[in-house]
């Protein structure tokens, strides 16, 4: 991923919750087989681990067993306009957020940490949607879905985020840019990613 020095955040705490936050992410094999899944993410010791599942009529994970891959979650995003620049002799441009992973991956073979990890993936989601339904199912119909599907691991060896967000304005476009953007609808995260990574800020993410 390209990324100007201006847009690069590297504080690995910053990033983890980011991708526990947009957790739906864009998995891409080898192959540049691209499909969309939710992942979990767990530290284990020093490792970073992310999880997830597929169906197993869904060819990707026959490809992946032993093989590097990328995982990318996508956060806020939004058009802005040279309107809110002090010159709008300018040219427009898109304000966005991702968190880029690569890792190595391996098929999980073991039934119980599938099922563990398919607790918790649940459990993590019904917290987040203020819903609380109980992961207990039939013994039998429980093994058959867990049949229908195939566990990835993935143990992350790069991981890089970069936030686009104007860093590169002069204080005065970037405050009218701010004032400009809040207050309208679908910018509400975007402009809070923006207040942590403020170029002016002494405090701002590295």
């Amino acid at each position: 991923m390209y990324i100007p020095a201006y847009a690069s955040v590297q504080e690995l705490p910053f990033l983890l919750k980011f991708i526990r936050e947009h957790s739906f992410g864009t998995l891409v094999g080898p192959d540049l087989n691209a499909n969309h899944y939710p992942f979990l993410l767990t530290e284990e010791g020093e490792d970073l681990v992310l999880w997830t599942h597929l169906a197993r009529s869904n060819s990707q994970w026959r490809d992946l067993g032993g093989q590097s891959c990328l995982v990318v979650f996508s956060g806020p995003h939004g058009y802005i306009s040279p309107g809110h620049y002090v010159n709008p002799l300018n040219v427009p441009t898109w304000s966005y957020t991702a968190v880029h992973a690569r890792g190595e991956v391996s098929i999980v073979a073991d039934p119980l940490l599938a099922q563990q990890r398919m607790n918790e993936l649940v459990n993590t989601h019904e917290a987040h949607s203020g819903t609380d339904w109980k992961y207990e199912l039939p013994e039998d119909f429980h093994r058959q879905l867990l049949a229908a599907i195939v566990w990835l691991r993935i143990r992350v060896t790069k991981i890089e985020g970069k936030f686009k967000l104007s860093q590169n304005r002069k204080r005065e476009d970037y405050d009218r840019l701010v004032e400009g953007l809040s207050g309208r609808p679908g910018y509400e995260e975007l402009l809070s990613y923006m207040r942590l990574t403020d170029p002016f800020r002494n405090d701002r993410l590295p």
